[in-house]
Formats: C-alpha cells, structure tokens, sequence
C-alpha cells in the first residue's frame, strides 16, 4: 500500500507550516511526508486512517503524527452534501525535526522532544486534560507572528512531551521501504477503496480504476499489498469495526452492518478469526489494541 508523498510548503519567513484549514470537507487523500504533524479538527467529524490504524474521529480530536506515517481523514458523508452547513476545519502545524537547527537536536534540553519523535512514529492521540491546553494553545498560535509563534510552538511541544495523556495510535508502525516507489495506479485504488470499504465493493469497479482486467488485477493487487482484494477490504472493516466496538453504544448487529458486513454471523466469524474473541468479548476488554 503506497500513499501519496505530499510536499509541505516552506516559507522564508517561518520555519515550520502553519495554516488553518477550512473547507467543506477535508480533501487530502492518503498521504506521508517526513515533517511531523500537529492536527487539531476544529470541526466535522468522520473516519481517519493513520498508519495501520482505522478509527472514528470528532470535532475536538488532536493527533501528533510522527515523520513518513501516512494518514487520511475522510468525512462523514453529510460533509458532502452542498447543503452542509458545518465546515471541516482544522489547524494543523507541520515542521522537520531539527526545524529550529540540528544542534538543537543534541542539546541536553532537547531530550524529551527526541523522545517525543520516537513516540511519535505510530502517532499520538491527546487526552485530557492535555488535549483541551493544547487546543487552546493552537488556536492562539494563529494570532502570533515571528519570535512569539516559534516560542509558542515549542511550548507547545514541551507540553506534550512531559504528558502522559496520550495514548499511541497506530503501536508498532514501520513505514514500509516501498513509500519511496511512487504507484499512481494503486494510489487510485487505494483511495477509493479508503473511501468506500464499508459500502458493497465491485472487483471490476475497482479493477477499471486501475484499467486492467479482473484477472490482472488480482495479480497486480495482491503483489503489491500481499493481500488479496477481499482481504485488504475485510480487514480495514475489521480495524474499523475494532474502533466502533471500543468506542460506541450500538449492538454488534449495528457495528458489523456500519462497517460494511452484509451479515452479522461472517461478520462475528471473522472477527473472531482475527481477535481471538468475540466482538461482544472484545468490547468488554478495557483500552485500545
């Protein structure tokens, strides 16, 4: 699986990116870049795929994304509607590592933000009361210019680096060799299928985004992902099927339909497969996978 490598804008007057999005859906497709990534959804909600990692996300929500972690935010279907009155927005704040100099990642005060790249690099999801300073801190960083921005900004990071309201993401995420093979063929095909996996999926559907016949497709897709279509699908739905279970109210019977299960027993069999356990069991279990 390749996404995109996505180019962050530099500027002569700052060193790191900073911008405030506001669209009516946030429309970046699966993407890496070696920056590290601060993001904060002001507003919209929806599905965010980080690393291996499939899960829900809501207004409020912030992340810190470790260097080449690819990621994708897909809003929930409302968004796409002309007639949304709610915006997605965002802030988000992307910087290289040694954005402030390379000596300053050997300094002995550098030492809890080394520490925080590495945690970094499966990507750190903010709790409270962590996450609600942190808001507000980025919010004010947009009213700042020049010295102040800077300063403000690695406060910011020192903040998060001595929390320990966090919780990792997407544990034990390598970037694969293979993101630096760029694959525009399956990039199309991974965003499709990022977009509709918990919709019914046509294998000539997809096969044509790809322009190859079903049979060569099968062929293409499974020396690329080293999974099968069926497969690649089952498990995104499993991964966001896993979220839904930890996170949500509905019955088993709901979570297996909105993840795109047609029925509920093969729904139950292969998660069962997966996990070791039932969904029911499962969701008794406390915390994240």
């Amino acid at each position: 699986m390749r996404p995109n490598r996505l180019a962050v804008p530099h500027s002569e007057s700052r060193s790191f990116d900073l911008r405030q999005e506001r669209l009516p859906y946030f429309s970046n497709p699966w993407h890496f870049h070696p920056e590290l990534e601060l993001n904060f959804v002001v507003s919209s909600s929806g599905t965010r795929f980080i690393g291996d990692r499939v899960q829900r996300f809501l207004a409020g929500d912030i992340v810190l994304l470790g260097p080449n972690l690819p990621h994708y935010w897909k809003n929930d279907v409302a968004f796409y509607h002309p007639e949304s009155p709610q915006p997605a927005e965002a802030i988000v704040v992307r910087f290289a590592d040694d954005f402030v100099g390379e000596p300053f990642l050997h300094l002995p005060e550098s030492r809890a933000f080394r520490d925080l790249r590495r945690r970094a690099a499966g990507g750190l999801h903010l709790l409270e009361p962590l996450r609600t300073a942190v808001a507000e801190r980025m919010q004010a960083l947009l009213l700042l210019e020049g010295w102040w921005q800077l300063h403000a900004l690695l406060g910011l990071l020192g903040m998060i680096a001595e929390s320990e309201a966090v919780e990792i993401i997407s544990p034990g995420y390598v970037p694969s060799p293979l993101l630096t093979r760029p694959d525009e063929r399956l990039n199309r095909v991974m965003a499709h299928l990022m977009a509709h996996f918990t919709q019914p999926v046509s294998l000539g559907a997809v096969a044509s985004l790809a322009h190859l016949n079903e049979a060569a497709f099968c062929r293409y897709f499974k020396t690329r992902t080293g999974q099968t279509l069926t497969q690649f699908v089952t498990d995104l739905r499993l991964r966001y099927a896993a979220d839904l279970l930890q996170k949500g109210e509905e019955s088993v019977t709901q979570v297996g339909f909105q993840s795109g299960f047609e029925s509920v027993s093969h729904f139950i069999q292969v998660f069962k497969k997966k996990h070791g356990q039932t969904p029911v069991a499962y969701r008794r279990e406390p915390g994240y996978r």
